[in-house]
């Protein structure tokens, strides 16, 4: 089985609109956006969307979990590869292209610090395409798998279980990106953990709050994780105290 053609379909249109972006916007406005967009964003998407169309291929979405979707995945024989060169080459060198041509138009704006900020960009570029793999976890895929429940649930099969997983996944990676763009650390990493949990309990702490009502929202997504998992533990609960009688 062959991918290659929606992937073709998507890369060409991917580059479509990162070419227009660089083109036809302005590429110092809202501090770069269009050129972070063109360059990171698109590619990151695309490879997501490319991702799982190599899952359908390869499992028909039949996987319910992410741990079952990335092992089907890795158990695949039968998906034709013939569909990388498209995500692997056609999109980063389209997207570089995409690159020089801006580069050109405002030369001062990409070469101001110094020619060897362009070593960056194909960098850039490749980070994206990794970066595609957890767009694909957290947005993409139980997108995918909330089709495939409402589907289900036409069909009178469905299950209230099937909605879970996606849905946590979704709430987990919208607490990521609002989480993110609410709040700005002194530090990274094992020594953010406290002013991440400072900031959600609302206590002051080392870190800056950007956006007030991000917070909130990062709260109430909590709120909902949390009971989303108590009420799964309380389902299960009597089929694992059968288990173990």
């Amino acid at each position: 089985m062959s991918i290659a053609r929606p992937t073709a379909a998507v890369v060409l249109f991917a580059l479509s609109v990162a070419l227009l972006m660089l083109v036809v916007l302005d590429l110092r406005d809202n501090d770069g956006a269009a050129v972070m967009i063109a360059l990171f964003g698109i590619p990151m998407i695309a490879a997501a969307i490319v991702v799982q169309f190599y899952l359908s291929a390869a499992a028909g979405i039949r996987a319910e979990r992410p741990m079952q979707a990335l092992e089907e995945m890795q158990d695949a024989q039968r998906v034709s590869r013939s569909f990388l060169w498209w995500i692997l080459l056609v999109l980063p060198v389209g997207v570089l292209a995409g690159a020089v041509f801006a580069i050109l138009r405002e030369p001062d704006y990409f070469l101001g610090d110094g020619p060897w900020m362009l070593i960056w960009l194909p960098i850039f570029v490749a980070v994206a395409l990794l970066l595609g793999g957890v767009v694909w976890f957290f947005f993409v895929f139980p997108v995918a798998l909330l089709v495939k429940a409402v589907r289900a649930s036409l069909r009178g099969e469905g299950a209230p279980a099937m909605y879970v997983w996606p849905i946590v996944l979704l709430l987990i990676g919208a607490l990521c990106i609002v989480g993110g763009l609410s709040t700005d650390f002194a530090t990274v990493g094992k020594a953010a953990t406290i002013p991440v949990i400072l900031s959600i309990l609302g206590i002051p702490g080392p870190y800056q709050v950007l956006w007030e009502p991000g917070l909130w929202i990062v709260r109430g997504i909590i709120a909902v994780l949390m009971v989303l998992f108590v009420a799964t533990w309380l389902k299960d609960r009597p089929a694992r105290r059968a288990e173990k009688r």
